[in-house]
């Protein structure tokens, strides 16, 4: 069986649990909970990778496709921590979920590590068992506690850090995928392998860039204020491209590459304009 198949297994898990959570407590919360939490929770879950494995280099995936090491560690990221670990953790959040089935979940997780280590698609360097046996616990039991503050959200700091990394979800997602696809990247040379280097970059320049897109959106809620994110989105990658950071190739456009961030953007600004704090579920 091909590496990136055994990968897509965990996947399904994930997005079904999503599914199941969704369809099942329809009545309880609004879909817009879901897709904030879905979102927020991804993005705990790349900065946490971000720095165990993009700055530490902490285990391998081998996912196969690519021929680069990074690449196919970037792969198995999107895979992964776009899909199984905010399933998990909806269906934790969603249903209220105790020491016992966060345990199991936790089992699940090692059972998977385990079964890739010994298939050879996925290797540690210095990460081990435990490692992963904490940070999952401490991910779901996080999860859960999140989620209940999911009505209290109004505004404030609940609410500003929450759409921070929603946002920031919404903004990078498009830049692996388009590394990947060959079409684009962000030539800096931090690191000699490219796929780490460029993603290294805009990883780190999203989350900055983040930040003013929940001032203007979030903080000042001014329609007139929204318009700045488009702004600073055109002039950053403008200027990125004039001193040939951004490289655009394979018959992809700048032009694109703008489209691409102004549909994240406003993505970003109609979720948080829709999202309403649920009212405490009495059930």
């Amino acid at each position: 069986m091909p590496n990136i198949t055994w990968y897509c297994i965990p996947a399904l898990i994930g997005l079904s649990a999503t599914v199941y959570t969704i369809f099942t407590k329809r009545k309880v919360y609004k879909l817009s909970t879901f897709i904030v939490f879905y979102l927020f929770s991804t993005g705990v879950t790349w900065i946490g990778e971000f720095v165990v494995l993009g700055l530490f280099n902490s285990y391998a995936y081998r996912t196969g496709i690519f021929p680069s090491p990074w690449a196919q560690n970037l792969l198995g990221h999107l895979i992964l921590n776009s899909t199984f670990y905010p399933g998990t953790a909806i269906l934790v959040g969603a249903y209220s979920l105790g020491l016992g089935w966060i345990s199991l979940i936790t089992i699940l997780y090692l059972f998977f590590e385990y079964l890739f280590l010994k298939l050879g698609i996925y290797v540690h360097h210095w990460w081990k068992y435990y490692m992963t046996g904490i940070i999952i616990l401490v991910y779901q039991f996080f999860s859960k506690i999140w989620f209940k503050k999911m009505d209290k959200m109004q505004h404030g700091w609940l609410k500003y850090i929450t759409f921070y990394l929603v946002g920031f979800v919404l903004l990078h997602y498009p830049a692996p995928i388009l590394l990947l696809w060959g079409k684009q990247y962000y030539n800096v040379h931090w690191v000699s392998d490219l796929y780490l280097s460029s993603t290294l970059f805009i990883f780190s320049y999203q989350l900055v860039e983040s930040l003013i897109y929940v001032f203007f959106v979030c903080v000042l809620n001014n329609w007139y204020w929204k318009i700045v994110p488009y702004l600073v989105a055109l002039i950053g990658q403008s200027v990125l491209l004039s001193i040939k950071v951004l490289v655009v190739c394979d018959g992809w456009s700048f032009l694109y590459t703008v489209l691409v961030y102004y549909l994240s953007i406003t993505a970003f600004i109609v979720i948080e304009k829709n999202f309403l704090p649920e009212e405490s579920p009495t059930e």
